[in-house]
C-alpha cells in the first residue's frame, strides 16, 4: 500500500495498543516500523525497522533492560514493547533509552503473543484488517435500526468517536463535531481534514435519493495514525452509511406523516376555532398543543427554496434557528407555499416581550442561509383557538408586507402597517425624492453600488454592524471599512439618530419603481 509508512506513533493511537504507556524514548516514536519480532533472548538478524515484543523474563533483573536497549539502537530496532514485570524500570535504562531515541512501551495487562499475532498483520498486512474491520462492522451493524445504536456500534467497531452531521454541521446523533476549515460540504465525496488538536477528521457523505447533495454527513475522529488506519475507518464509514441513510429515510417518512397530521389538524383548528370538535382538541393536548394560552403567530416564506424537495430539511432548520435565537416555537408547520409556526404562554406577553420577538425572529432570518430569501410576518398576542387563528392571519398580512421589501431577509410585526402606509406616502414627496437623489448623488456608480448597498443593510439593522455584516454575509472588519468611507463620502454623522433616519427615508425613495 503507498502512502506514509507505520510509525511506532501511529500504532501508539491504535487500539491494538489502548493499554500501552511509553515508559522512554519518546523523541523516537517517529522511527519507522517495518515488521514485528518477538525476542526470545536474541534479536532477528535483520531487525531494522522491527518492533521488538518482548516477555517479561527477558527484562528482569532489571539491568537486563539496558543491554536489550544497546542492542536494538545498534540494530536499528523501530521500538520496544514490554510485558508488565510489576517493577518500573531503572532510571539508568530510561535515560539510556532517552538518549539514544528508542521507544520502550508497556503492553499493560494483554496476552504478548495475541498481541504480537495482531500487531504483525496490522504492520505487514492493512488490507486484512481493514476486511476484518468491515466484516465485524456488517455483522454488529445487522440488528441496529436507530441512529444512536449504529453511530454507538460504529464508534465501538472503529474504537473512534463517529457523529452523523446534518447537512449544515449540527450534530444529529452522536456528539457534536467542530469542522475543521478546508472541507467542502457541497459536495458529496469522502474527506478528511487536519483537527486544530491534533488527528485527522473523516467525513463520509449519507446519500439523499431525492436531491443531488447529502441528506447527512459520517464523521469520525482519528487522534493519529498511518494511512492504513485512515483508510480501514473511512473504509468502515462507507459501510455504516447505509445504515444510517436507512434510518434517515425511516424518519423522514414518519416526520413527512407528522407533518401531513400536524397541517390537517391545524386547518381543522383555524376553521373550527372556538367551536373544536372532541376529536381535534384531543390530538392537540397529544401534541403539546397548548391552546387555551396565549399566542403569538409567525409566517415564513423562503422563496429561494421554493423548489427545493427537501422541505423537511427547510422545516428542521427553522426551528433549530428560531431556538437558537430564544424563540421556542410550539411548532413550524409546512402549509406548501409557507411556514407557520407559533409561541405560546400562560400569561399575556407584555410590549417588551413583543418587542424581543421581533428582534429574535430578525436575528434568525439572518442566520439562515442567504440564497433562501427568507421573509416572516409576526401577528400581535391572542388568547385561545381562535386568537391562534386570528395572531396567524396577522402574521400572514404582515409576511406579505416583508415580502414587497426588496432587502432580504425582511421581518415585519402586524402593527407595523399603519408605519408603512405613513411611510409609503412620504416616500411618494417630490421633496423627499429631490433628498433623496441629492443625498445619495455622493454614492451611485461608486465600487459597483457596494456603498450604497451597505449603507442600505446598516440602515435596516438599527446601525449595528454585526446585523449589517450578517445581512450582507461579510466580515464586521469589511462592514467596519466600508462605513468609513461611507461617512468619508456622505459628510454626515452617522452615529446620529436623526442623520440615519433621514438617509433611511432616501434609502427607501430610491427603492420605489421608477426613481
Amino acid at each position: 500500500m503507498s502512502g506514509r509508512p507505520v510509525r511506532v506513533a501511529d500504532l501508539l493511537a491504535d487500539p491494538l495498543l489502548a493499554q500501552a504507556t511509553t515508559l522512554a524514548g519518546a523523541a523516537g516514536l517517529d522511527r519507522v516500523v517495518r515488521n514485528v519480532a518477538w525476542y526470545g533472548g536474541e534479536l532477528p538478524g535483520t531487525a531494522d525497522g522491527h518492533l521488538v515484543v518482548c516477555d517479561a523474563a527477558r527484562v528482569v533483573p532489571p539491568y537486563r533492560l539496558d543491554a536489550l536497549v544497546r542492542r536494538a539502537e545498534a540494530a536499528g530496532v523501530a521500538g520496544l514493547v514490554l510485558a508488565a514485570t510489576g517493577a518500573p524500570p531503572l532510571l539508568s535504562s530510561i535515560r539510556l533509552a532517552d538518549r539514544l531515541r528508542i521507544p520502550v512501551l508497556a503492553a499493560g495487562e494483554v496476552d504478548l503473543v495475541e498481541l504480537l499475532h495482531r500487531l504483525t498483520v496490522r504492520v505487514r498486512a492493512p488490507e486484512l484488517v481493514r476486511a476484518r474491520l468491515v466484516e465485524e462492522l456488517v455483522r454488529r451493524l445487522a440488528n441496529k435500526a436507530t441512529g444512536p445504536d449504529v453511530v454507538a456500534t460504529a464508534s465501538q467497531v472503529l474504537a473512534a468517536p463517529v457523529s452523523v452531521l446534518a447537512p449544515d454541521g449540527a450534530a444529529v446523533a452522536g456528539d457534536p463535531v467542530a469542522l475543521p476549515p478546508g472541507l467542502r460540504l457541497d459536495l458529496a465525496v469522502a474527506q478528511h481534514a487536519d483537527l486544530a488538536a491534533g488527528g485527522r477528521l473523516l467525513v463520509h457523505p449519507v446519500g439523499d435519493q431525492r436531491a443531488h447533495r447529502p441528506a447527512a454527513w459520517l464523521t469520525c475522529a482519528l487522534p493519529g495514525g498511518d494511512d492504513g488506519r485512515r483508510e480501514a475507518v473511512a473504509a468502515g464509514l462507507a459501510v455504516t452509511e447505509p445504515f444510517v441513510r436507512a434510518w434517515l429515510t425511516g424518519q423522514r417518512a414518519a416526520a413527512d406523516r407528522d407533518t401531513a397530521f400536524q397541517a390537517h389538524l391545524l386547518t381543522e383548528i383555524l376553521a373550527g376555532r372556538a367551536a373544536l370538535r372532541r376529536d381535534v382538541a384531543e390530538s392537540a393536548v397529544s401534541l403539546g398543543w397548548r391552546l387555551p394560552d396565549w399566542h403569538v403567530g409567525l409566517h415564513l416564506i423562503v422563496d429561494g427554496a421554493g423548489a427545493d424537495p427537501d422541505r423537511w430539511t427547510i422545516t428542521v432548520q427553522l426551528r433549530g434557528t428560531l431556538g437558537e435565537h430564544g424563540l421556542r416555537p410550539t411548532a413550524v408547520i409546512d402549509r406548501g407555499d409557507a411556514w407557520s409556526a407559533w409561541l405560546s404562554r400562560d400569561a399575556e406577553p407584555g410590549p417588551d416581550d413583543g418587542r424581543a420577538v421581533v428582534h429574535g425572529v430578525r436575528r434568525a432570518l439572518a442566520a439562515l442561509p442567504r440564497g433562501w430569501g427568507a421573509v416572516a410576518g409576526i401577528g400581535r398576542p391572542h388568547r385561545g383557538p381562535t386568537g391562534l387563528a386570528e395572531t396567524l392571519a396577522e402574521a400572514r398580512d404582515a409576511a406579505y408586507l416583508a415580502r414587497s421589501h426588496e432587502h432580504r431577509p425582511a421581518a415585519e410585526h402586524v402593527d407595523e402597517f399603519g408605519v408603512a402606509r405613513l411611510l409609503a406616502t412620504w416616500q411618494r414627496s417630490e421633496i423627499l425624492q429631490a433628498f433623496a437623489d441629492s443625498a445619495l448623488a455622493p454614492l451611485r456608480d461608486i465600487e459597483g453600488g457596494q456603498l450604497l448597498v451597505t449603507l442600505r443593510a446598516y440602515l435596516e439593522a438599527n446601525g449595528s454592524i454585526t446585523g449589517t455584516a450578517q445581512l450582507l454575509g461579510l466580515h464586521r472588519n469589511t462592514v467596519t471599512t466600508r462605513l468609513h468611507r461611507l461617512r468619508g463620502r456622505l459628510g454626515v454623522d452617522l452615529d446620529d439618530a436623526s442623520q440615519r433616519l433621514a438617509l433611511q427615508m432616501a434609502c427607501r425613495t430610491l427603492d420605489r419603481p421608477g426613481t
